[in-house]
Formats: structure tokens, sequence, C-alpha cells
């Protein structure tokens, strides 16, 4: 009895992800996602409630700033205004929200770019050092918009 016990607990715990992001995929059009707008990461990092482990988690709106856009391109570089080398591009899903969790080496920082369907970019001014987006954007700055 004791082993049918225990077997049923282990089949239903969540994996143990023991401090690392190694689940979860990248955001695609095709992908269907939730929480717009909410920080993305205050459920999906390592051990978290969420299902799958973002290193980059945020949303992506329309030029208004009013509705999640599903036409987002996300990528991040190693100078400004998309210069230097493009680290990842990431498509933003149906939700208009971006995330992986593939390992970034941030370093001494990453710009950020979006880029809406006909190619147009607006580009994050300052360095960013992790993938937390919607931990400011929406909160103490602008959502991300595209152009």
């Amino acid at each position: 009895m004791r082993g049918v016990v225990v077997t049923a607990l282990f089949v239903a715990m969540p994996s143990c992800k023991h401090g690392k992001c190694e689940d979860g995929g990248s955001s695609s059009a095709g992908r269907d996602s939730h929480n717009a707008g909410a920080d993305c990461q205050s459920c999906h990092l390592p051990d978290g409630e969420g299902e799958g482990c973002w290193t980059i988690g945020g949303t992506v709106y329309d030029p208004n700033g009013d509705h999640p856009s599903a036409a987002a391109q996300f990528r991040l570089f190693t100078a400004p205004l998309g210069k230097g080398s493009l680290k990842l591009q990431l498509e933003g899903d149906q939700n208009g929200n971006v995330y992986t969790s593939q390992d970034v080496a941030f370093g001494n920082g990453l710009f950020a770019a979006v880029i809406n369907a006909n190619g147009d970019t607006a580009f994050m001014s300052e360095a960013i050092r992790d993938g937390a987006c919607n931990r400011c954007h929406g909160r103490s700055t602008d959502r991300i918009e595209l152009p």
C-alpha cells in the first residue's frame, strides 16, 4: 500500500528545476500564452509556480499601447540601435508575449529592439541585464509598443 501512495505522489509532482531554467521553449506565432502585461518572471522562474521557466519574458503592444500585438519580433543586440552582434531573436505569440527559456548571457548588458510586420523598429536606449521586461514596462515605464 505504501508503494502505491508514493508512486501516485511522484507522478503528480512537477519536476524540480533546481534553480535553473531548463524547460519551456520559446514564444512563436503559433503558440498561445496568458496574462499579457503581467511580470512573467513572477511565476515563470526557476522552481516557480508557472509551467516553464523564462529567462526573457514580456509583452509587446500595438502602437497605441492598447492591445497586445501578435505580430511582434523581439531582438537583443550587443550595442545600441541594432549595432553589434545579434544575440537573440524571438517571435511574439498570439497574445503579444515574447519569452524563452534559452540561456541568455547578458554580460554588461544587451540592447532590446521590437520590430513590427513592416520592419519598423523601436530600440531601447539603455542596456538591460535581465529579461523580466514587464517588471518595469507597464509599471514604472511605458509599455513596450510596436512602432
